[in-house]
């Protein structure tokens, strides 16, 4: 008896000082400035935490997801096959939103791939996933996470259900975190220092619209002032290398003090084949602007694709790959934390 006491005594022991070791190390670790995360969670989940206070949210390489709400979609529409959970999981943190009611589905507020100048002609076979459940996914991810930046862009709503729209989002984010435009005037020239010292995770980018509706919203940045997606959609529906050709027209044409979105998704169908074709260009012509051209390296910021955390069939490239090379870029911008650079560049597979 008295020796299963002792016994017991030593096991209580252990725990305890394997508790306090964990808790010294925790505590060093925000000393140094770092946020100590647990062992479950990837670089690609938290790979903003790397990211240097004084870089501003222009000039960060994001990956971002065109059309991202779409999977549920029918084949024609989905452009991912990846829910919004799992693209926030992959590193994605710039979202292209189109959203209104689905009359399929009791008038719930549905991402949608359509425009606001084109109706729904394609039936309930348009409508990917469920406004409301998006919006958890990315509050759940943020209290996990309190150190990444989600840029969302409502590109299209419509404008009989843009009061709703407006409310769900309310009702739904934990505002606290989203950034206004009394915290800043311009979302792409504020740090990532400055976000967290706001404890802000959240920017909203707003469609052109004729209501007054981004000016009655502190936190809605209208988006012809803020953000600059070009789109010559003729180029976007020819061969891989005319699309390439285009880009150069994008960087040539990119205005000062905006969130910069590259557009390289090849649209056509089916949508996945076109994927496996701009791939492997598209990398290319990433890895080539790191190496050999400063003057565009410095002006990429959000690279927009499909498929953006799916595999494709006939693809060398996978989809992790594919952020990598997007996620490496940070790299030779100079915009990952010194202490941190080793760590970021073998996640991210620098130079491979």
């Amino acid at each position: 008896m008295e020796t299963r006491k002792i016994k017991n005594l030593w096991l209580k022991t252990v725990v305890v000082m394997c508790l306090l070791i964990s808790i010294c190390a925790a505590a060093a670790a925000c000393k140094d400035g770092e946020t100590p995360v647990d062992d479950s969670r990837t670089f690609e989940e938290s790979w903003m935490s790397f990211i240097s206070d004084d870089a501003t949210v222009g000039e960060i390489a994001i990956v971002g997801s065109h059309d991202a709400g779409t999977f549920g979609a029918g084949t024609a529409y989905a452009t991912q096959h990846s829910t919004i959970e799992q693209q926030l999981y992959a590193g994605v943190r710039y979202f292209d939103f189109r959203a209104t009611t689905n009359a399929y589905v009791d008038n719930t507020y549905y991402f949608i791939h359509a425009d606001s100048d084109m109706p729904a002609w394609g039936g309930a076979a348009t409508y990917g996933q469920p406004v409301k459940d998006s919006l958890n996914a990315m509050k759940a991810f943020i209290e996990r996470n309190p150190a990444e930046v989600l840029i969302l862009d409502f590109q299209h709503t419509w404008v009989d259900t843009e009061e709703g729209l407006i409310e769900l989002i309310k009702n739904t984010l934990p505002m606290q975190k989203v950034l206004t435009k009394t915290d800043c005037s311009n979302p792409s020239e504020i740090t990532m220092g400055k976000m967290r010292e706001l404890g802000k995770n959240v920017i909203i980018i707003y469609k052109d619209t004729s209501s007054d509706i981004c000016e009655e919203n502190d936190f809605l940045f209208e988006r012809s002032q803020y953000l600059q997606s070009d789109y010559v959609g003729n180029e976007h529906k020819g061969d891989a290398q005319r699309l390439k050709t285009q880009w150069q027209k994008y960087f040539s044409a990119k205005k000062d003090d905006v969130i910069f979105i590259l557009q390289s998704q090849l649209t056509g169908s089916p949508l996945e084949d076109r994927e496996a074709l701009i791939r492997p260009v598209l990398d290319e012509f990433l890895k080539d602007i790191a190496a050999n051209d400063a003057d565009k390296l410095a002006a990429i910021n959000v690279v927009m694709k499909d498929f953006v955390a799916d595999d494709v069939e006939g693809c060398e490239i996978s989809s992790a790959s594919a952020i990598q090379t997007i996620l490496s870029l940070n790299v030779d911008k100079g915009l990952v934390q010194a202490e941190m650079l080793d760590s970021y560049k073998t996640a991210c597979a620098y130079g491979n």
